[in-house]
């Protein structure tokens, strides 16, 4: 460890902020607690940082569309690209403002688009770096016009919706932590967590306390102290709050952080060998409970398209692994073609493959209704919850909430 651990009877160090997990958004609110002073230690299973949902996502900066008007997706969404943008033009992280549409296939997509036009009016104020219509709406000829492929009767422009380099982003990040102090370890496995001296109190539920982490490093077993513990441990988030209850079965405050269950969301990507056909993200008009954004046409760095993610619930939240006797099927990719053919008729189902999976931490199961981020404070613990999209546009405002959660 550096400087910001120091060595306590019967713990092997001391630290201010424990975060755990080094997802983009463990690893935004590290550094950014870092920054504000005080030891820093951020703590991931993986061998490297971001290897989960962080590094298996349409690497999108979303503006803020959807979600529900007070959700905290909405807030942190809007106050998160701010956020994003600047960050990447000070820093030169590689990242364009490409624009998306999203395009009505029916009368009733339509109506849907033209009150999510006047929503976004009402939310997206302008910027010094956006000061224009946060959205718009194309008619079919304006459609064709400047996307000849794409079909549809109109479509939304979201001229704040952009793509980013998520691994640099990341890399920024964890330069950033050690600079200003802080510490990442890899490879090393929270497997308990006690609250000390809060119980006693008067009001447990505010009391800061303390907290005492024991983790499994490749060096063996290793106990930590920690004046604040954040999870952020994504897929695992569940799990971690469990071992704070595990610990304490008889602390009655802790109710005011009630277990959850988490959901595994599987998504695949597909890869297309063929020409690009577009030069802006293409979504259709999402599900009415918002369980996922549709199999959208997105766009990388270098121009190559890419459609997805689908949705299939699973049990478990660490198979990346892809069936290319299913999913890679010819009949599977006909499926997929189909689909994508609605707004994109040119696609060619024999230039798609699968690329690569995601696993999304839903709080919504199959079929159940919107749910929001859940990011709840007891004490010095700081439990978020269901960080799924748009939680890498959301990382930095994310990071900014915790941090004035803990003030």
């Amino acid at each position: 460890m550096s400087s910001s651990s120091v060595l306590a009877p019967n713990y092997d160090f001391e630290v201010d902020h424990l975060v755990i997990g080094a997802g983009v958004v463990g690893l935004a609110i590290a550094e950014r607690l870092a920054a504000r002073g005080g030891s820093t230690l951020i703590v991931d299973k993986n061998d490297a940082a971001g290897q989960e949902t962080s590094s298996r996502n349409s690497e999108v900066i979303h503006a803020g569309l959807y979600y529900p008007t007070d959700s905290l997706k909405t807030r942190l969404c809007i106050r998160g690209n701010q956020l994003l943008y600047e960050l990447c033009d000070k820093y030169n992280i590689e990242h364009q403002q490409i624009t998306k549409w999203v395009v009505a296939q029916t009368e009733s997509d339509l109506a849907y688009l033209e009150n999510l036009s006047k929503k976004a009016h009402q939310l997206l104020l302008p910027t010094t770096r956006m000061p224009g219509s946060p959205t718009y709406m194309l008619t079919q000829k304006e459609m064709k016009a400047q996307e000849p492929h794409i079909h549809g009767l109109a479509a939304l422009v979201s001229p704040r919706t952009g793509i980013i380099d998520v691994h640099g982003l990341m890399q920024f990040l964890e330069m950033r932590i050690q600079e200003h102090g802080g510490d990442l370890v890899l490879q090393c496995q929270v497997t308990g967590i006690e609250r000390l001296g809060s119980a006693a109190t008067k009001d447990p539920a505010h009391s800061r306390g303390s907290f005492k982490v024991e983790m499994m490093s490749p060096a063996g077993p290793v106990v930590a102290k920690a004046a604040t513990v954040i999870n952020s441990a994504g897929l695992h988030s569940d799990k971690i709050l469990q071992m704070l209850h595990d610990s304490a079965p008889q602390d009655t405050s802790l109710k005011a952080l009630a277990p959850y269950k988490l959901h595994y969301c599987k998504g695949h990507y597909y890869s297309y060998s063929g020409p690009s056909l577009v030069s802006r993200l293409i979504y259709p008009v999402p599900d009415k409970n918002l369980a996922g954004l549709g199999t959208h046409l997105t766009l990388d760095l270098a121009g190559r398209m890419r459609f997805g993610p689908d949705i299939l619930y699973v049990d478990s939240n660490d198979d990346y692994s892809i069936d290319e006797e299913v999913v890679g099927s010819r009949s599977s990719m006909d499926a997929v073609a189909k689909v994508i053919q609605t707004y994109l008729p040119r696609v060619d189902a024999s230039s798609l493959y699968p690329d690569y999976a995601g696993i999304r931490p839903k709080l919504a199961g199959p079929g159940e209704p919107f749910r929001d981020f859940e990011i709840e404070r007891l004490g010095g613990f700081v439990n978020l919850a269901g960080i799924e999209s748009p939680g890498l546009t959301s990382s930095l405002a994310i990071a900014e909430y915790v941090e004035q959660m803990l003030v």
